[in-house]
């Protein structure tokens, strides 16, 4: 069985397969392209031409980063896997694109405090601890001003490392920390309905 992952939450698209078990010739693969404000009109098309030449029958589950990001990209890319999942009744890891972002420093072992510029001087900030492969958020993704967030910073109690994204950054390639946290919870045992899964768009905190 083969975990497909994908991320739409920047102005690149990024597609992932991976083996979910160990197997003789193991799948992992990915891709990205610079799609813009066309992922729309390409999503759909770009993960049946990513997938061959498994099927869709092939998939154990699906992972979308849910945000932050840009509103219309992170709004297609989570309807689509709530989509595929719950016609292929597949389960559906929503994953943080912060968490994403903060996966792979997770061999450090300190917390991970990730900001991304955010629109009238704010940030979209979280803090995430690494657990095992996975990643727990012990501060949750909320959008906040710059100076909030630097206090937040100065007062944290625990070793961080701090990691900043500029706006309008391309994130396609952290479809590899969805990937990878949407295993992690798998090989736990999670098995999320799709209905569970929604986009955050900056508004509110989430729990994730």
């Amino acid at each position: 069985m083969l975990g497909f992952a994908i991320h739409t939450s920047s102005p690149e698209l990024g597609l992932m397969l991976q083996s979910i078990d160990e197997a003789t010739e193991p799948v992992k693969r990915h891709q990205v392209w610079e799609l813009g404000r066309e992922v729309s009109s390409h999503l759909h098309e770009k993960m049946i031409e990513f997938v061959a030449p498994h099927s869709w029958q092939d998939l154990g589950f699906i992972a979308v980063a849910t945000g932050p990001g840009g509103f219309t990209g992170t709004r297609i890319g989570v309807v689509a896997a709530r989509t595929l999942a719950q016609q292929l009744d597949l389960p559906l890891f929503g994953v943080s694109s912060l968490a994403a972002i903060a996966h792979p420093h997770s061999h450090i072992g300190k917390d991970i405090a990730i900001s991304m510029a955010a629109k009238r001087e704010a940030v979209f900030g979280a803090v995430y601890r690494p657990v095992e492969e996975d990643l727990s958020a012990v501060r949750f993704d909320e959008v906040m001003p710059i100076a909030d967030w630097a206090e937040i910073l100065k007062q944290w109690e625990h070793p961080v490392t701090q990691v900043s994204i500029p706006a309008r950054t391309g994130l396609g390639e952290t479809v590899k920390g969805v990937m990878g946290i949407a295993i992690a919870r798998y090989r736990k045992g999670n098995r999320p309905d799709w209905s569970t899964v929604m986009p955050f768009y900056g508004q509110h905190p989430v729990h994730r």
